[in-house]
């Protein structure tokens, strides 16, 4: 019986050791199988590189304009970020022990296991937080012995490595909340539309309570699920003595009140979408959505708005199907001030007419293409070109309106956009100068542009607005061109830079820009772009205008498909363009405008608010601006007029026995009755003449060139491109 004893003792006193012998290689095996999956992780790059996380956008002022992600919105924050009763909320559900163990916890493990023998199913979970951020970080989700011991593994070097403020930090950055929402930060922004470091004890319970099952206990789906959730997290922080009874059942009373705001942000969108192409453009898509970029534009807010306030006014428009499309840079830098993509913004990151659209510039591509290469060669603002009859094989351009000057100065041509005289220009310089300097000025030509139509903006593939501005813009910025950016540069989450904008490249002599702003000044202070003058501000600029494309479905008419003014002032540079989308033209609706009048009087308003400038005309036409305000005045003082007169009867018929007060109340009556219709036809009158203006045919409406009284009068802002040569796509 002794010997029994002694046997069973030796075999339980081998016990240990056969554990020690048999896990032996199992935590030698761990320990090397951790150092090689850990080693190249640290806790200040786990955050930025392990998963997707959003970019910020930030504008000139370095103020976040908006967050942009892709399937995973998530936006890393320091734990110093989440209040501590929020922390405490998970380590009570998710792990109460996390303080305590070191990776892995053996009576959770054993509780799970008893639970799994008696109920043949699992009903309790044994992983920890820091097994859960393994499995985030480093482990696919499969449900296997193979990976649970990997999962302990790792669990247990992990615990060596980072504190538990790290491991907590990586899992609340990590977890799914539900809602598309990753990371503790989004979810905020997601249930409470507020920051992680706002969160009440109340609200970070409801977020720790949906980690389990986010779409079972989802608030917005299931309100009373989500409560019941979150008072069971609010009874285990009492019972771990994380909060005091009170604070628990006073949190417990709490309604949920999420943010049941549904917004759509539609402001600066036209910007940003040309951002993100930009932004696509240079460092890639999935670096943008998933790469927590931080990404610095030239947005000034106050710049967009003041012209999306000009673009939202439908009075400056022909109809409500007219389209529209601004680009506004700064001339010293480049940088891109506003976009405006169409009247209003559809889809994001839809058609942005102020960037993609591509049609023909006509008159306003004659700077770049005939002068600004004439001047290079020697020419100067007052040299004389003909404007004459001019043919070269089939092609023979025409001046509007079929007149011509004769011998003139190219500031003359310039002001009075003589078409013929271009054109000549052209061919007497070269059509390949022509081509070089187009291409200089940022324009993606192809072969078949390097010919005469050129001169009048004939392209194949066409221009957008924001081509149009930067080319313009070399001109005040003394022939240095920059090609346009909306982005400043781009850093990682590191703060690495990854991307900085482009710098200008000399592309004209200094003398040329200075005589291209001589001849675009003439043309707005008295030429075809008058309307474009601002008080208080040199302004240089060019109308364009193309005709309906010579196609059956609008032969017979005549109209325009393009209008365009383009100009600069001392800072900024814009080009505004009006005209119908393809899909729309038809031959009930094409543009009878012109480059010379809503183009040029948009930018004026555009540039003067901006500038902070008087936005007011500067003579020779009532403004629409003012004649919608007087009409709103004449309808108030009719108003009181009526109102008066109602007074006046009622007082009347209260004073009929009074005949001798009566004559005396007619007295004080009969101004009012005079003054109010008296100014109404005035007002009439003004309304009329302006209508008239504006639908005076084009060969009346523009000035007579005082120099040349003796020659034909321009009849148009220019003759509409109409090339025989090379159809408007």
């Amino acid at each position: 019986m002794a010997e029994s004893w002694r046997k069973a003792v030796k075999v339980i006193a081998c016990i240990p050791a056969f554990f020690i012998l048999a896990f032996t290689p199992f935590l030698i095996w761990g320990y090397f199988y951790a150092d090689g999956v850990l080693a190249d992780f640290s806790s200040t790059k786990a955050l930025s590189t392990v998963f997707d996380q959003n970019s910020l956008l930030f504008d000139e002022n370095g103020d976040l304009i908006c967050e942009v992600h892709g399937e995973v919105n998530r936006i890393p924050v320091p734990l110093n970020q989440v209040p501590d009763h929020v922390q405490k909320a998970f380590v009570a559900i998710e792990d109460e022990r996390f303080y305590s163990h070191s990776g892995i916890d053996l009576k959770a493990i054993l509780r799970a296991t008893f639970s799994y023998y008696r109920s043949g199913r699992i009903t309790e979970g044994a992983s920890t937080i820091t097994q859960q951020v393994i499995k985030l970080y480093f482990l696919s989700p499969e449900q296997t012995l193979r990976r649970k011991v990997r999962e302990a593994a790792l669990a247990l070097e992990f615990e060596r490595r980072f504190s538990k403020d790290d491991i907590l930090e990586f899992y609340l950055n990590r977890v799914y909340f539900g809602e598309g929402a990753y990371g503790i930060q989004s979810a905020a922004k997601v249930y409470f539309n507020k920051d992680s470091n706002q969160l009440t004890l109340a609200e970070g319970a409801l977020l720790a309570a949906l980690v389990q099952a986010p779409s079972a206990n989802d608030p917005y789906l299931n309100p009373e699920s989500a409560q019941r959730r979150r008072n069971v997290v609010l009874e285990k922080m009492s019972k771990q003595g994380f909060i005091s009874k009170y604070q628990g059942l006073e949190a417990q009373q709490k309604p949920i009140e999420l943010n049941n705001e549904v917004t759509l942000e539609n402001y600066h969108s036209y910007f940003i979408d040309y951002v993100m192409d930009e932004a696509v453009a240079v460092i890639g898509n999935d670096r943008l959505f998933k790469g927590g970029l931080r990404i610095y534009t030239t947005l000034e807010p106050e710049i967009q708005r003041k012209a999306e306030q000009v673009y939202a006014q439908s009075y400056l428009f022909p109809s409500d199907k007219v389209e529209a499309a601004l680009a506004m840079v700064e001339n010293g830098t480049g940088a891109v001030k506003a976009l405006i993509g169409g009247r209003q913004y559809g889809a994001r990151r839809g058609f942005n007419r102020a960037t993609q659209l591509s049609r023909q510039p006509g008159s306003a591509f004659k700077p770049i293409a005939v002068y600004a290469p004439a001047f290079e060669l020697g020419y100067n603002p007052e040299s004389i070109i003909l404007d004459s009859p001019f043919k070269v094989g089939n092609y023979e351009p025409h001046n509007s309106g079929g007149g011509f000057y004769g011998p003139v100065s190219i500031r003359t041509a310039v002001q009075w956009s003589r078409n013929v005289a271009a054109v000549r220009l052209l061919h007497q310089i070269g059509v390949d100068r022509g081509y070089e300097m187009a291409k200089k000025l940022g324009f993606e030509l192809v072969e078949d542009d390097r010919c005469l139509p050129l001169a009048l903006g004939g392209l194949t593939k066409g221009v957008s607005p924001l081509q149009m501005a930067a080319a313009y813009a070399t001109f005040p910025n003394g022939g240095i061109f920059i090609k346009p950016y909306a982005i400043k540069h781009i850093e990682d989450s590191q703060g690495q830079i990854l991307y900085r904008h482009p710098q200008g490249t000399l592309v004209m002599k200094a003398s040329t820009a200075d005589f291209i702003k001589d001849v675009l000044r003439a043309a707005v202070d008295s030429g075809t772009g008058s309307r474009a003058r601002i008080r208080g501000a040199q302004v240089a600029g060019k109308t364009g205008t193309t005709e309906l494309p010579d196609t059956a479905e609008f032969r017979g008419l005549t109209g325009n498909k393009d209008a365009w003014f383009v100009g600069f002032t001392d800072r900024y540079t814009a080009a505004v363009w009006m005209g119908y989308d393809e899909r729309d033209m038809d031959r009930y609706h094409y543009l009878t405008s012109y480059g010379g009048n809503q183009p040029a009087e948009i930018f004026r308003l555009v540039m003067a608010d901006v500038m902070g400038l008087d936005r007011r005309p500067m003579g020779g036409y009532v403004d629409q601006t003012q004649v919608v305000e007087k009409q709103q005045e004449e309808s108030n003082k009719q108003d009181e007029v009526k109102k008066q007169e109602e007074v006046k009867k009622q007082d009347e018929v209260k004073k009929e026995d009074k005949p001798g007060k009566e004559d005396e109340t007619k007295k004080q009556d009969e101004p009012v009755k005079q003054v109010g219709p008296n100014k109404q036809e005035e007002e009439k009158k003004e309304t009329e003449d302006t209508k008239k203006q504006q639908d005076v045919p084009k060969d009346k409406e523009e000035k007579k060139d005082p120099a040349k009284s003796v020659t034909p009068v321009p009849q148009a802002e220019e003759q509409k491109v109409n090339q025989p040569v090379k159809s408007s796509p």
